[in-house]
C-alpha cells in the first residue's frame, strides 16, 4: 500500500515528466519511440499511478535531453 506521503512524491515527479516531456513538444508515443517505456507507462508515471525504476528513468532523461537528476528536482517547476 502507498501512504499518501509515497502519492505525493509520485505525483510531483510526474508534474516534473510532462513538464519536460510537453516542453519537448512531445506526445506519450513520440517519448517511447525515443526510449525503451511503453508510452501506457510513461502515462501511468505522469499520474502517479506507478513507481518508476531508475532504469525507466534513465531511459526517459536519454529521451528529454536532460540528466535524471533533473526529473527528481521538485523544487522548480
Amino acid at each position: 500500500m502507498i501512504s499518501d506521503l509515497d502519492k505525493g512524491i509520485l505525483i510531483q515527479f510526474g508534474k516534473k515528466l510532462k513538464f519536460f516531456r510537453q516542453s519537448k513538444n512531445l506526445t506519450y508515443r513520440k517519448m517511447a519511440l525515443l526510449c525503451n517505456v511503453e508510452y501506457a507507462d510513461i502515462q501511468r508515471y505522469e499520474t502517479g499511478k506507478v513507481n518508476i525504476t531508475l532504469l525507466s528513468l534513465a531511459e526517459l532523461a536519454k529521451a528529454l535531453e536532460i540528466e535524471p537528476k533533473d526529473l527528481l528536482d521538485f523544487t522548480q517547476l
